[in-house]
């Protein structure tokens, strides 16, 4: 299989890794949006008459502890949480929940009691960090983060994107990867505890999403709560720094627009040389992988307006012309809470997760185990004929292109038996676990160092159609048998 990478990547090479022209995206919030309840405004009424507070010195008042979090379980695609067993068909036109369902869900969400809020008051923060430490998640109004391109998809990575993507190092395995841990430089940077980086920082996550402004003249400082960073944006319009001059989290300049405050960033270092994803797993239906690289060219512009005495909107649009084939949007809600529970985030850089990964997958590798064999499995006489052979599929994941290979092998008795031949990173050849079939249902593990599930249909076309699944997200999958 190692063969099939070099063919990829010089596939790659020859469709030309040159960059495509940056399309800077219309700004999509600013003053005008505040009134009545409107997509424009994410349905989130600014009341008749109502003033905007205003700091001592003359800026508009952006001051809040706000809470990402009410948008955690938004996903970051349109349609990223149907692909998993069992979920409901998605409508991938649909950018808002109708009012029916959306209002059975605040019914829900009213009548249900917050665990977190009752051991907090009682004073349990250990049971309340056993709850998850999170209050409950007020239900929102879009589907997912993305608003642009209008179809809630990330855009097409660019040639170079996708080979940066092959390149990259990350602790966390793709469908059918084995991952070495050597050293720091197998991590990426967010499990380094360094920092979540730009603009996925900006991005809810589901706990430690606090997120506070500060203000005072010629400054605004963004505060997140996870990985304790902030952002000290000037708003006096000093001239930028050299563009030689590269920081983890770029460097920010901040201006008014009327009431709406606009933060253009750029120097960001290139993020693949540090293991640093443009966007990473702690955006719930982001690339499974971490795979996602950025470069030195990356840009992020940042819109926030305060719509009423309690919420805020914020948009994020991130173009990187040597990455992505267009500039993409992100914006969601956000609540102010003063009563907002800030703990530690006791995390950083030198954690012991880096040190024990290390150690133990070294001892592994010295001391490797056999791989355990599998049971055969019974199966009717036609499924077998169907099954036996070598396939080929390729989930969704938006950020690079991994062909998975399976064989399938029929025995002299009937039964069957499967096998990872690899994928495009490399060969594997272990048998798959927990493999079981159930009429035309087949469902399997691959056998490597995260555990990514499969359930899969074999179709009367003769494909097998489902999806591969695992802490880190759901993909959907076809496989079609070589040669057929």
């Amino acid at each position: 299989m190692q063969a099939g990478t070099t063919t990829i990547r010089n596939a790659l090479i020859a469709a030309g890794l040159t960059a495509v022209p940056a399309v800077t995206a219309l700004a999509q919030i600013n003053d005008g949006i505040r009134g009545a309840p409107s997509e424009a405004n994410h349905f989130i009424e600014t009341p008749e008459g109502w003033e905007h507070p205003m700091t001592p010195w003359g800026d508009p008042d952006l001051q809040a502890t706000l809470d990402m979090m009410q948008a955690s379980r938004i996903p970051l695609e349109r349609c990223a949480d149907a692909y998993r067993p069992g979920a409901e068909p998605c409508d991938p036109s649909m950018k808002w929940w109708p009012d029916d369902v959306f209002n059975a869900r605040m019914e829900e969400y009213q009548n249900q009691a917050d665990r977190f809020a009752e051991l907090m008051a009682k004073g349990d923060l250990a049971g309340a960090m056993r709850a998850g430490f999170q209050p409950n998640r007020i239900p929102q109004r879009q589907t997912n983060l993305i608003v642009d391109p209008p179809n809630g998809m990330l855009p097409e990575l660019t040639p170079e994107g996708k080979l940066r993507a092959y390149e990259m190092g990350s602790d966390w395995a793709l469908p059918g990867e084995d991952i070495t841990f050597d050293w720091v430089d197998d991590f990426d940077s967010w499990d380094r505890c360094v920092t979540r980086g730009m603009p996925s920082m900006m991005m809810p996550y589901r706990y430690n999403g606090g997120f506070r402004i500060w203000q005072t003249p010629g400054y605004v400082v963004f505060q997140t709560e996870m990985i304790h960073e902030a952002r000290i944006i000037p708003i006096d319009g000093r001239a930028p720094l050299d563009p030689e001059i590269r920081q983890w989290l770029g460097e920010s300049r901040g201006y008014w627009d009327g009431t709406t405050l606009v933060v253009e960033t750029t120097n960001y270092p290139d993020g693949m040389a540090i293991n640093n994803p443009l966007i990473n797993l702690a955006v719930q239906g982001s690339p499974a992988g971490n795979r996602f690289g950025a470069s030195d060219q990356m840009k992020t512009t940042e819109r926030l307006i305060r719509l009423n005495d309690d919420t805020w909107l914020y948009e994020i649009t991130t173009e990187d012309p040597v990455i992505l084939s267009r500039p993409f949007t992100v914006r969601y809600p956000m609540r102010h809470d003063p009563d907002y529970g800030w703990p530690e985030y006791a995390c950083h850089e030198g954690n012991t997760i880096v040190r024990y990964f290390t150690e133990t997958n070294r001892y592994e590798r010295a001391n490797p185990t056999p791989e355990p064999e599998q049971p055969s499995v019974e199966v009717s006489a036609d499924v077998a004929d169907a099954l036996a052979g070598r396939w080929v599929g390729r989930p969704y994941i938006a950020t690079i292109d991994l062909d998975i290979e399976l064989e399938f092998t029929r025995n002299p008795d009937g039964t069957i038996n499967g096998r990872l031949v690899g994928t495009t990173l490399g060969e594997i050849d272990k048998p798959l676990r927990e493999f079981r079939v159930d009429g035309r249902e087949l469902q399997f593990t691959f056998p490597n160092i995260d555990p990514w599930n499969v359930a899969v249909t074999l179709t009367e076309d003769g494909t097998l159609q489902g999806g591969i699944f695992s802490i880190q997200g759901t993909m959907p999958v076809t496989f079609r048998r070589l040669g057929s």
